[in-house]
C-alpha cells in the first residue's frame, strides 16, 4: 500500500525578548525563553494541567481563542526545542460520522471532548538569538499566536519580561524597503472589512480610512484596491508620488511594530523604484522565508510528526548555517 503525503511549508522567525532592566540571572531570549519553556512543563508534569491562554480574551465580539502548548521537548545535542501548540474550537464543531450508516453525532454530545487545531514548531537555541521554524497551519495556531502565548507567560505569568516579538524572516527584509524605497510604481492590497479598523488605527492613514467608508457603503466579504502610477522601467518624468510613498511607509513601519498586521492582509504586493534606481517588488504575504516539504501521513490521515521532524530538521540545519 502507497504511503499518503502531504505539503507542509515552515516558515521562519527570531524570538526576541526584553528583560527587566537590571535584571542578572534572567538577561537574555533564551534565558527567558527557557524560564518561559521550564513553566510550561512544570504545569503539566506536576500540576496536570496546561496553561490556556484566550489571545481575544476582553475583546469584544469576538470568539475565544484559546491557546495551549502540549509538548516542548529539550534536545541536548541538537541544542533544540520541539514543540506543539494547540489551538481549542470552541464553536462552529464538528459532528462525528458513523460511517457504517452515515449518521452523523454533533461532538458535544460526546461528553467533554474539543477540537484542537495543533501547529508544530521548533525552537533553536545554538545561536545568539532563538530562532523558531513554525509549520503553517491555515486553521491553527500561528506564528502571532505563539509570539503572544510567551508574552503572556513571560510578562503576566513569570513577570520576567517587558515585551516579546517574533521578528519573521523575509526573503526582502521590510527595513531594506524602507531604506531604499524612493517611489512606488504599484501596490496592490486586498484585506478583510472587519480588519480595517485595527489597520486604520494602527497605520493611521487616510488611504485606510477611505478603503474603511467604502467597504461599510457596500458590505462586501473582502475589498481589493490596484493602485498603478507608473510602467517599470519607465524613468519618473515627474516628481515622486509623495502621498503613495507616505502611505506605503506608514504601513510598513506598522507592519515592522506589530506582526499581528501581516495577518490582516490577504494580499499586499508593493512595485518600487529604489534610490539607486533600481526596481523591485515587496510581497509581505508571499515574501517570508519558507521550505516546503512532503511530509508522509499516518493512517489516519494525520502527519507523522516523527518523519515530520527527521525532513525539516534538515532543512532546518542547512537554513541555519546559510543564515549565520
Amino acid at each position: 500500500m502507497s504511503e499518503n503525503f502531504l505539503e507542509v511549508r515552515f516558515n521562519f522567525f527570531d524570538f526576541w525578548f526584553k528583560p527587566y532592566k537590571g535584571s542578572k540571572s534572567l538577561n537574555s531570549s533564551e534565558k527567558i525563553l527557557k524560564a518561559c519553556i521550564e513553566e510550561i512543563n512544570h504545569q503539566k508534569l506536576h500540576e496536570g494541567k496546561a496553561i490556556v491562554i484566550d489571545k481575544y480574551e476582553g475583546r469584544k465580539g469576538k470568539e475565544r481563542r484559546n491557546l495551549f502548548i502540549s509538548s516542548a521537548a529539550y534536545s541536548h545535542t541538537e541544542k533544540r526545542y520541539k514543540c506543539r501548540i494547540n489551538l481549542i474550537r470552541d464553536s462552529k464543531l464538528p459532528h462525528v460520522l458513523n460511517k457504517s450508516n452515515f449518521s452523523l453525532t454533533p461532538l458535544q454530545n460526546l461528553g467533554h471532548n474539543a477540537i484542537a487545531e495543533t501547529t508544530n514548531f521548533y525552537i533553536d537555541i545554538s545561536q545568539k538569538m532563538p530562532i523558531v521554524c513554525c509549520e503553517f497551519n491555515y486553521d491553527g495556531p500561528r506564528i502571532t499566536d505563539i509570539e503572544y502565548y510567551f508574552r503572556q507567560i513571560a510578562s503576566k505569568n513569570l513577570k520576567i519580561a517587558t515585551a516579546c516579538r517574533a521578528r519573521v524572516h523575509m526573503k526582502m527584509p521590510v527595513n531594506d524597503v524602507l531604506e531604499s524605497i524612493s517611489d512606488v510604481l504599484k501596490f496592490e492590497i486586498k484585506v478583510k472589512p472587519n480588519r480595517l479598523a485595527f489597520l486604520n488605527h494602527q497605520v493611521n492613514d487616510a488611504f485606510v480610512g477611505n478603503m474603511s467608508a467604502l467597504a461599510n457603503s457596500v458590505d462586501p466579504q473582502s475589498i481589493k484596491v490596484d493602485a498603478f502610477f507608473r510602467e517599470r522601467g519607465n524613468s519618473s518624468t515627474s516628481k515622486r508620488n509623495l502621498k503613495a510613498l507616505s502611505f506605503i511607509k506608514r504601513a510598513l513601519k506598522a507592519i515592522k511594530a506589530d506582526n499581528n498586521i501581516i495577518e490582516d492582509f490577504d494580499d499586499f504586493t508593493l512595485e518600487f523604484e529604489k534610490t539607486d534606481g533600481t526596481e523591485d517588488t515587496f510581497n509581505l504575504i508571499k515574501g517570508k522565508e519558507e521550505i516546503v516539504i512532503e511530509c508522509p501521513t499516518k493512517k489516519s490521515g494525520a502527519l507523522d510528526t516523527k518523519k515530520l521532524y527527521e525532513l525539516i530538521s534538515l532543512k532546518f540545519d542547512e537554513y541555519l548555517e546559510l543564515n549565520k
